[in-house]
Protein backbone atom coordinates (compact mmCIF):
# COMPACT_ATOMS: atom_id res chain seq x y z
CA UNK A 1 0.00 0.00 0.00
CA UNK A 2 1.19 3.58 -0.81
CA UNK A 3 2.18 5.75 2.11
CA UNK A 4 0.65 9.17 -0.02
CA UNK A 5 -2.76 7.11 -0.35
CA UNK A 6 -3.14 6.54 3.26
CA UNK A 7 -2.97 10.79 3.63
CA UNK A 8 -6.40 12.19 2.93
CA UNK A 9 -6.02 14.92 1.16
CA UNK A 10 -7.50 18.90 2.26
CA UNK A 11 -10.47 17.83 0.14
CA UNK A 12 -11.22 14.64 1.68
CA UNK A 13 -11.25 16.35 5.64
CA UNK A 14 -14.46 17.03 7.28
CA UNK A 15 -15.55 20.39 7.20
CA UNK A 16 -15.27 20.32 11.04
CA UNK A 17 -11.67 19.31 10.49
CA UNK A 18 -10.83 22.41 8.16
CA UNK A 19 -9.26 26.16 9.62
CA UNK A 20 -12.36 28.45 9.89
CA UNK A 21 -12.35 31.65 9.56
CA UNK A 22 -14.07 34.98 11.90
CA UNK A 23 -17.44 35.10 11.36
CA UNK A 24 -19.18 38.88 11.33
CA UNK A 25 -20.21 39.03 15.20
CA UNK A 26 -16.48 38.29 16.09
CA UNK A 27 -14.94 41.03 13.69
CA UNK A 28 -17.81 43.25 15.26
CA UNK A 29 -16.75 42.27 18.53
CA UNK A 30 -12.67 43.02 17.82
CA UNK A 31 -13.62 46.38 16.37
CA UNK A 32 -15.86 47.74 19.31
CA UNK A 33 -12.53 46.51 21.55
CA UNK A 34 -10.90 48.64 19.51
CA UNK A 35 -12.33 51.52 19.18
CA UNK A 36 -12.70 51.53 23.08
CA UNK A 37 -9.35 51.14 23.54
CA UNK A 38 -8.42 54.27 21.13
CA UNK A 39 -11.17 56.60 22.51
CA UNK A 40 -9.48 55.64 25.82
CA UNK A 41 -6.11 56.42 24.78
CA UNK A 42 -6.96 59.73 23.07
CA UNK A 43 -9.00 61.03 26.25
CA UNK A 44 -6.32 60.29 28.54
CA UNK A 45 -3.84 62.06 25.66
CA UNK A 46 -6.63 65.02 25.68
CA UNK A 47 -6.39 65.62 29.49
CA UNK A 48 -2.76 65.35 29.49
CA UNK A 49 -2.59 68.26 26.74
CA UNK A 50 -4.81 70.29 28.49
CA UNK A 51 -3.24 69.90 31.85
CA UNK A 52 0.03 70.64 30.43
CA UNK A 53 -1.57 73.80 28.54
CA UNK A 54 -3.38 75.27 31.81
CA UNK A 55 0.33 74.81 33.93
CA UNK A 56 1.72 77.27 30.90
CA UNK A 57 -0.33 79.47 31.12
CA UNK A 58 -0.38 79.78 34.92
CA UNK A 59 3.38 79.10 34.68
CA UNK A 60 4.06 82.96 35.11
CA UNK A 61 1.14 83.52 37.32
CA UNK A 62 2.84 80.94 39.62
CA UNK A 63 6.17 82.06 39.48
CA UNK A 64 5.50 85.32 40.58
CA UNK A 65 3.58 84.22 43.72
CA UNK A 66 6.37 82.26 44.80
CA UNK A 67 8.33 85.18 44.49
CA UNK A 68 6.79 87.24 46.29
CA UNK A 69 5.94 84.89 49.37
CA UNK A 70 9.47 83.81 49.57
CA UNK A 71 10.61 86.90 49.86
CA UNK A 72 8.25 88.18 52.47
CA UNK A 73 9.04 84.68 54.42
CA UNK A 74 13.04 85.34 54.00
CA UNK A 75 11.85 88.54 55.54
CA UNK A 76 10.36 87.69 58.21
CA UNK A 77 12.43 85.36 59.50
CA UNK A 78 14.91 87.53 59.64
CA UNK A 79 12.88 90.27 61.59
CA UNK A 80 14.82 92.94 63.59
CA UNK A 81 14.37 93.48 67.18
CA UNK A 82 16.00 95.48 69.73
CA UNK A 83 14.07 95.48 72.85
CA UNK A 84 13.08 99.38 73.55
CA UNK A 85 14.27 100.34 70.48
CA UNK A 86 12.04 102.53 68.26
CA UNK A 87 13.54 101.10 65.25
CA UNK A 88 11.19 98.25 65.61
CA UNK A 89 8.40 97.99 62.78
CA UNK A 90 6.30 95.81 62.51
CA UNK A 91 2.64 97.49 61.00
CA UNK A 92 -0.39 96.24 58.80
CA UNK A 93 -3.39 96.65 57.76
CA UNK A 94 -5.29 99.31 55.71
CA UNK A 95 -4.11 102.61 55.58
CA UNK A 96 -5.91 106.02 55.60
CA UNK A 97 -7.07 105.41 52.31
CA UNK A 98 -7.97 102.26 52.90
CA UNK A 99 -4.96 100.63 51.42
CA UNK A 100 -3.79 97.52 52.55
CA UNK A 101 0.16 97.54 53.48
CA UNK A 102 2.70 95.25 55.45
CA UNK A 103 6.04 96.92 56.65
CA UNK A 104 8.54 95.52 58.76
CA UNK A 105 11.94 95.98 59.91
CA UNK A 106 14.16 93.34 58.84
CA UNK A 107 18.15 92.03 57.97
CA UNK A 108 16.88 90.38 54.74
CA UNK A 109 18.30 93.03 52.75
CA UNK A 110 18.17 92.20 48.97
CA UNK A 111 21.49 93.83 49.24
CA UNK A 112 23.97 96.10 50.75
CA UNK A 113 22.64 99.55 51.20
CA UNK A 114 24.36 102.49 51.71
CA UNK A 115 25.46 102.65 55.37
CA UNK A 116 27.50 98.94 54.39
CA UNK A 117 24.70 97.00 56.71
CA UNK A 118 21.57 94.49 56.19
CA UNK A 119 19.53 96.58 58.31
CA UNK A 120 16.20 98.04 56.27
CA UNK A 121 12.48 98.95 56.38
CA UNK A 122 10.63 96.89 54.16
CA UNK A 123 7.23 98.04 52.90
CA UNK A 124 4.55 96.51 50.54
CA UNK A 125 1.80 97.56 49.49
CA UNK A 126 -1.53 97.42 47.07
CA UNK A 127 -2.65 99.80 45.06
CA UNK A 128 -4.66 100.44 41.94
CA UNK A 129 -2.87 99.70 38.65
CA UNK A 130 -2.96 102.64 36.73
CA UNK A 131 -1.69 100.66 33.66
CA UNK A 132 -4.21 98.41 33.74
CA UNK A 133 -7.13 98.73 31.57
CA UNK A 134 -8.85 96.05 33.51
CA UNK A 135 -9.23 97.73 37.20
CA UNK A 136 -6.39 94.90 38.40
CA UNK A 137 -3.88 96.21 41.38
CA UNK A 138 -0.10 95.99 41.89
CA UNK A 139 1.67 94.92 44.64
CA UNK A 140 4.60 97.63 45.16
CA UNK A 141 7.54 96.78 47.80
CA UNK A 142 9.86 99.78 49.00
CA UNK A 143 13.07 98.89 50.94
CA UNK A 144 15.29 101.99 52.79
CA UNK A 145 17.93 101.63 55.28
CA UNK A 146 16.46 101.19 58.55
CA UNK A 147 18.96 104.11 59.92
CA UNK A 148 19.85 107.37 57.76
CA UNK A 149 19.08 110.80 57.38
CA UNK A 150 17.34 109.80 53.60
CA UNK A 151 13.84 110.61 53.24
CA UNK A 152 11.55 107.78 51.49
CA UNK A 153 11.42 110.09 48.01
CA UNK A 154 14.95 108.68 47.76
CA UNK A 155 13.77 105.06 47.69
CA UNK A 156 11.03 105.29 44.87
CA UNK A 157 8.64 101.72 45.18
CA UNK A 158 9.56 99.16 42.71
CA UNK A 159 6.39 97.55 40.81
CA UNK A 160 6.70 93.69 42.50
CA UNK A 161 3.81 92.38 40.95
CA UNK A 162 0.98 93.03 38.65
CA UNK A 163 -2.40 91.80 37.21
CA UNK A 164 -3.34 91.56 41.48
CA UNK A 165 -7.06 90.89 42.54
CA UNK A 166 -6.57 90.86 46.19
CA UNK A 167 -3.75 90.97 48.71
CA UNK A 168 -4.83 89.92 52.38
CA UNK A 169 -3.29 89.81 55.30
CA UNK A 170 -3.73 88.78 59.09
CA UNK A 171 -2.03 88.25 62.44
CA UNK A 172 -2.23 85.70 64.38
CA UNK A 173 -1.99 86.43 68.23
CA UNK A 174 -3.70 84.46 71.31
CA UNK A 175 -5.85 82.00 69.06
CA UNK A 176 -7.19 85.45 67.45
CA UNK A 177 -6.82 86.64 64.02
CA UNK A 178 -6.62 90.67 63.10
CA UNK A 179 -6.67 92.59 60.15
CA UNK A 180 -4.48 95.32 61.91
CA UNK A 181 -1.55 95.34 63.41
CA UNK A 182 1.04 97.51 65.26
CA UNK A 183 3.74 96.16 67.12
CA UNK A 184 4.45 99.72 68.77
CA UNK A 185 0.94 98.86 70.62
CA UNK A 186 0.59 94.97 70.53
CA UNK A 187 3.99 93.54 70.55
CA UNK A 188 5.29 91.17 67.62
CA UNK A 189 2.31 88.18 66.59
CA UNK A 190 2.70 84.86 66.85
CA UNK A 191 1.95 83.89 62.71
CA UNK A 192 0.86 85.90 59.86
CA UNK A 193 -1.26 84.58 56.89
CA UNK A 194 -1.00 86.20 53.65
CA UNK A 195 -3.64 85.42 50.91
CA UNK A 196 -2.74 86.36 47.26
CA UNK A 197 -4.99 86.02 44.30
CA UNK A 198 -3.88 87.07 40.78
CA UNK A 199 -5.05 86.23 36.97
CA UNK A 200 -3.84 84.13 34.68
CA UNK A 201 -3.21 84.67 31.23
CA UNK A 202 -6.95 84.01 30.50
CA UNK A 203 -7.95 86.16 33.08
CA UNK A 204 -9.31 83.08 35.57
CA UNK A 205 -8.37 83.90 39.24
CA UNK A 206 -5.61 81.64 41.18
CA UNK A 207 -5.28 82.27 44.85
CA UNK A 208 -2.31 81.75 47.07
CA UNK A 209 -2.72 81.10 51.04
CA UNK A 210 0.14 80.78 53.20
CA UNK A 211 1.26 81.50 57.03
CA UNK A 212 4.58 82.39 58.40
CA UNK A 213 5.63 81.99 61.97
CA UNK A 214 7.04 84.98 63.89
CA UNK A 215 10.81 84.01 65.15
CA UNK A 216 9.89 86.62 67.91
CA UNK A 217 6.57 85.75 68.83
CA UNK A 218 4.99 87.83 71.71
CA UNK A 219 8.15 90.06 72.20
CA UNK A 220 7.51 93.75 72.88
Amino acid sequence: MSLCRSIPSFFEQSSSERPQGFTLIEVLIAISIFAIAISSIYGVFTSISATKDKLDRNSETYHQARVILDRIGREIHGVYVHNGSDTNILRGGLNEKGELFFELSTTAASSLNINGTRFVAVRYELVEDRESKDSRYVILRTEKPLWGSLSGQDFPAMRMATGIKNFRIRFLSEKTWQNQWDEKLQGFPDMLEVLLTAYDKEGEEISFLTAFKFPVAGSQ
